[in-house]
């Protein structure tokens, strides 16, 4: 299940586990500023004083695997429940 978030969605859907897409920002210099990057939330910063809302992900892009990075709710473009594993 997708559910886009953007600047003013539930914050409440950021827990670890979950897989987000989104954007670098225009101060990271990216090469490609339209490029969506995909990462695993492996722990949110929600609700701290005199700290922005962010959250710890490791990237699952090729290339990039095992890369972690801070990523701040103004870049995340949507949110996608894991799906259960059955075993």
């Amino acid at each position: 299940m997708v559910i886009s978030i953007g600047i003013r969605g539930d914050k409440n859907m950021l827990e670890q586990g979950v897989i987000i897409q989104y954007r670098l920002l225009p101060a990271e210099r990216p090469t490609n500023p339209n490029r969506i990057w995909k990462g695993k939330v492996i722990q949110t910063y929600l609700g701290m004083t005199y700290f922005l809302d962010c959250c710890r992900v490791v990237s699952l892009e090729p290339g990039y695997e095992e890369l972690t990075e801070l990523v701040l709710i103004s870049q995340i473009i949507e949110v996608a429940k894991p799906q259960p594993e059955y075993h």
